[in-house]
């Protein structure tokens, strides 16, 4: 991991920096070659690139563990039991890697003639940072960024934010996207979480803004809690509602938080 302890804050022509809060943050790919290692070690089988689109074959499972994502597939088919609330929120965002490396967790507002523009930006290992840039609906529509390709929204940010870059790119795996590159943020959360031997994880029950850093974290908590539940109470049902009762509440403070971020 690398860790830090600031956030800093880039605001018309004024910084401000404060300590104290703890950090932490890893690039994805090693995160996963960890846990597939871990995988391995213990005799799990690992299938990659076949997408589950329905529940049906794997009727003789035990547990199903719907960790799907933002647009989960088994929560979207049983909509009418997990109650899902997706709400599309008003800004667009992309996704960027520099070599640029930022040692706090930095957000950086710039003006623009169309409106503001903010960076999300951090270190995850000892030579890349993430820097997501968003922007509110109609300042991206008025800066032509909706007509853009992929490749012309990258110099867009890389010359809007040079001050910060020291002459470094932006790096982007998006370009075999259809369409934009820029998204909206889903706010997802749903009224139960588990269905029968069915359970819902990660993103696929909850989302938290990315400004508050804590998306992974919240997904790996909902793992610990799980596994203590199942092996804390010997009845499946009421295990799985144990988990669901002790990660709600846990998830709507983040929740809040980050609607408030």
């Amino acid at each position: 991991f690398n860790h830090w302890d600031d956030i800093e804050i880039h605001f018309k022509d004024r910084v401000v920096r404060s300590g104290g809060h703890g950090f932490c943050g890893i690039g994805r790919k090693r995160l996963l070659s960890i846990l597939q290692a871990r995988c391995r070690a213990l005799g799990v089988r690992l299938v990659f690139e076949q997408e589950i689109t329905d529940d049906a074959p794997y009727a003789d499972a035990d547990l199903i563990i719907a960790s799907d994502g933002i647009n989960s597939t088994i929560r979207r088919k049983y909509a009418h039991v997990f109650e899902p609330q997706v709400e599309t929120r008003l800004c667009r965002y992309i996704w960027f890697g520099t070599h640029k490396i930022f040692d706090a967790f930095t957000f950086l507002f710039q003006r623009t003639e169309h409106g503001w523009f903010q960076v999300h930006a951090y270190r995850f290992d000892q030579t890349t940072s993430t820097f997501i840039v968003e922007t509110p609906e109609h300042v991206w529509r008025a800066a032509g960024l909706d007509k853009m390709s992929s490749e012309e929204s990258t110099a867009f940010c890389e010359k809007l934010f040079a001050p910060w870059l020291d002459g470094h790119r932006l790096m982007t795996n998006a370009r075999h996207l259809r369409g934009s590159a820029w998204i909206n943020f889903n706010r997802v959360s749903n009224k139960r979480w588990t269905h029968g031997r069915i359970v819902l994880l990660g993103d696929a029950a909850h989302t938290a803004h990315f400004s508050v850093g804590s998306g992974t974290k919240l997904a790996f908590e909902d793992c610990i809690t799980l596994h203590r539940c199942i092996h804390r109470e010997p009845d499946l049902e009421r295990a799985l509602h144990a988990y669901e009762a002790e990660r709600q509440v846990e998830v709507l403070r983040v929740a809040n938080a980050a609607r408030n971020s």
